[in-house]
């Protein structure tokens, strides 16, 4: 019984060893990135927690998304560097979900073994690579057309994202602040600067067939049932139903 006191003792040690081990080079590697700022990227730790940061990136350039400036947050494992960081973004984008982990796969498929460790400035590097990338149903993914995703981008600049505790957003705006004075306006596309309200538009005309998609698969459902509520819901009430939201939607 002693003995196994003892083995439970040195396991104990050994963990909160690897935990100031990770916390050591967690901060050397946010030390470095301070020392060597780079236009691309800006990270900043939370004092509460360490292993949690908040960072932007630059849209690549050359592509719909250049100019854009990215808010994301990472989550350092405890199994770092051995697994990468969790990335997830916070501003709109069109290529990846928003406040969605980013597919673990697309970030891990070229993450060294530990003989060549990469780096959370990797990552984020790899993250901007992604970007422009068709997303081929990855999970957390979505596929907007250019002319949207350079709105985005434009957007993007016009505020830092609103998103958790006081300390977390000031960390938010310093880092929208630096990557303004280090990234480039969104570039003109030849015809002139994309109208805002054309997005809005085209966010409306996608809702509206979203609703349009729900009444009439839910008018199908109804077929099934002898009746729902005072009417009984069949061929003819489906088909009134699918050409008013038509009329309603043109």
């Amino acid at each position: 019984m002693e003995s196994y006191s003892k083995w439970e003792e040195m396991l104990d040690g050994c963990i909160e060893e690897e935990k100031k081990s990770l916390a050591r080079m967690i901060k050397l590697e946010l030390e470095e990135m301070q020392s060597n700022p780079s236009d691309d990227f800006k990270c900043l730790a939370l004092k509460s927690n360490p292993r949690d940061w908040q960072f932007a990136i630059r849209g690549p350039n050359g592509t719909e998304f250049a100019g854009g400036i990215y808010h994301g947050q990472i989550k350092i494992p405890a199994e770092y560097p051995d697994k990468p960081p969790i990335i997830t973004l916070l501003t709109e984008n069109g290529r990846f979900k928003t406040q969605t982990n980013i597919d673990y796969f697309s970030i891990s498929i070229f993450w060294d073994p530990p003989n060549k460790r990469k780096r959370v400035r990797d990552a984020l590097l790899r993250l901007i690579e992604l970007l422009p990338t068709y997303p081929d149903g990855a999970l957390g993914s979505v596929e907007y057309d250019k002319e949207e995703r350079r709105v985005l981008a434009i957007k993007s600049r016009l505020a830092a994202p609103r998103y958790g505790t006081d300390e977390r957003q000031k960390l938010i705006n310093e880092i929208h602040e630096y990557m303004l004075s280090k990234v480039p306006p969104v570039p003109s596309n030849g015809g002139g600067d994309i109208r805002l309200s054309s997005q809005n538009d085209r966010d409306r005309k996608r809702k509206r067939m979203q609703e349009i998609n729900l009444i009439f698969g839910n008018t199908i459902n109804a077929d099934n049932c002898e009746r729902v509520g005072f009417f009984d819901f069949g061929k003819r009430l489906k088909s009134l139903l699918w050409w008013y939201t038509l009329f309603l939607y043109f």
